[in-house]
C-alpha cells in the first residue's frame, strides 16, 4: 500500500543520499508538522537514523525508553544529515514514534548542531 501520509515525530524508512554519493535505505525521524505536506505535495524533512557513529560529536544515542517500540540494534540521530522527502520515498512505516517531550530536546540539539544557534 502506498503510503499517503507521514507524521512529525514517527519513524521512517526512506533512501537517503549519503555524504559519499551512495544511496541507502535508512530509518529516520520525521521533523516536520503534517502540515508541510499539504502545503508542499507530500513534502517532508527528517533527520538521519543509522546504527553507525562516525562523528559522535554530531550524533545522539538514542535511547529505546524514548520510543514507542524498541529498535533492533544500537542507532543514533546523525544531526547534521537533514534532508526533505516525499511521502512518496517512504519505503516503510513502523507505527513507532518519538517522545514529544524527547522530540523538542533533540530538535533543539540538531538545530545547535547543524548552526551553532541555540533555541
Amino acid at each position: 500500500m502506498a503510503v499517503t501520509k507521514v507524521h512529525q515525530r514517527e519513524i521512517v524508512e526512506v533512501p537517503f543520499d549519503l555524504p559519499d554519493g551512495r544511496v541507502l535505505p535508512h530509518m529516520a525521524l520525521v521533523l516536520s508538522r503534517d502540515a508541510i505536506q499539504d502545503y508542499e505535495d507530500g513534502m517532508f524533512y527528517a533527520v538521519l537514523i543509522s546504527s553507525k557513529n562516525h562523528y559522535p560529536e554530531l550524533t545522539i544515542p538514542i535511547q529505546q525508553d524514548w520510543l514507542s517500540k524498541p529498535l533492533s540494534k544500537r542507532s543514533y540521530f546523525i544531526t547534521h544529515i537533514v534532508k526533505d522527502f516525499n511521502v512518496a520515498d517512504v519505503m516503510n512505516r513502523y507505527n513507532n514514534y518519538l517522545r514529544n517531550d524527547i522530540f523538542e530536546d533533540i530538535l533543539r540539539r540538531i538545530v545547535l548542531n547543524v548552526t551553532d544557534i541555540s533555541i
